[in-house]
């Protein structure tokens, strides 16, 4: 088949039954991570990219980077957690090396041992009644918002697949207090950009291969014990069935925010102990420290 450019196509786009050649599945890409991104591309501006070794934060990197490159006094640098997972995150550390080195992007790496004194596997096995990617995520969330003090932006590498999976979630939960406040900023954060909103995730695997963008493709051991996997299953059959259903869902809950009006009291709670953003008197990594030390002290 061929692209409406007269070049031969190599990826059909099933939602928009469209052809494109290589050439115009990039600008494709790029121009909607343009969207996204659009009022941020000035001069002056510092972007911290949160990169794993996997093939979202390696891609958005890659596009930011060729995006701000040309940009007067502009900063774009990488920071990668090594949370320790035996067998798995020293090996996306040699990709994003690799990745940066290329990329000629700064990388400053952080590891939980340094940072909590326990690798994950380690918290796992401490705190076994506890889900460890809601234990990672809590952890992760705060040294990447730590390390991202001084810059403008913390950009964060989840697709389209992501958003709609955690918008599917809350509504099947019912988590109100979720459906308002995903994707929104809170006081003490700095603020997010997720350039990959409206990048499906097969878009975002094609892209990385026809750019020769090496990355670590194996799934985190963890991640087949959550919820989201669970739910990222779900919403691959319904894509299959009606092409273009996580681009409603997005759509729908964007329409839903708009309708929503002073969902909540605004004031941000501290943390008692480290001062962090929270949504009690204790924030999360708080509460997950002293657990464990609670139980190592205990037996």
């Amino acid at each position: 088949m061929k692209c409406s450019c007269g070049e031969e196509a190599i990826y059909f786009q099933k939602y928009s039954n469209k052809y494109l050649c290589k050439s115009c599945f990039n600008r494709d890409v790029e121009r909607r991570v343009k969207k996204v991104i659009r009022p941020i591309i000035k001069r002056g501006v510092k972007i911290n990219i949160g990169i794993s070794g996997g093939k979202d934060s390696l891609v958005m990197a890659h596009i930011l980077n060729k995006i701000f490159k040309n940009i007067p006094d502009t900063k774009i640098s990488c920071i990668f957690i090594n949370e320790g997972i035996k067998g798995f995150r020293d090996k996306a550390e040699k990709v994003v090396k690799k990745f940066c080195k290329k990329e000629n992007l700064d990388l400053k790496i952080v590891y939980f041992k340094d940072e909590f004194g326990y690798e994950l596997d380690e918290i796992v096995n401490i705190l076994k009644d506890y889900k460890p990617c809601s234990i990672c995520a809590v952890f992760r969330r705060y040294l990447l918002n730590k390390y991202s003090k001084g810059y403008d932006y913390l950009a964060i590498g989840h697709n389209l697949n992501d958003f709609a999976q955690t918008i599917l979630m809350n509504y099947i939960e019912g988590n109100i207090k979720g459906i308002i406040h995903f994707g929104s900023d809170s006081e003490g954060f700095v603020k997010r950009i997720k350039p990959l909103k409206l990048i499906p995730e097969e878009e975002v695997i094609f892209y990385a291969n026809i750019n020769n963008i090496e990355y670590q493709d194996e799934i985190c051991p963890y991640a087949p014990l959550s919820y989201r996997y669970r739910i990222k299953e779900i919403l691959k059959k319904l894509e299959e069935i009606k092409p273009g259903i996580r681009f409603s869902i997005l759509r729908g809950y964007e329409k839903l925010l708009k309708l929503i009006k002073d969902g909540e009291d605004k004031e941000i709670n501290r943390c008692k102990i480290c001062g962090y953003p929270a949504s009690k008197d204790m924030c999360k990594v708080c509460y997950y420290l002293n657990l464990i030390k609670e139980r190592e002290k205990n037996g």
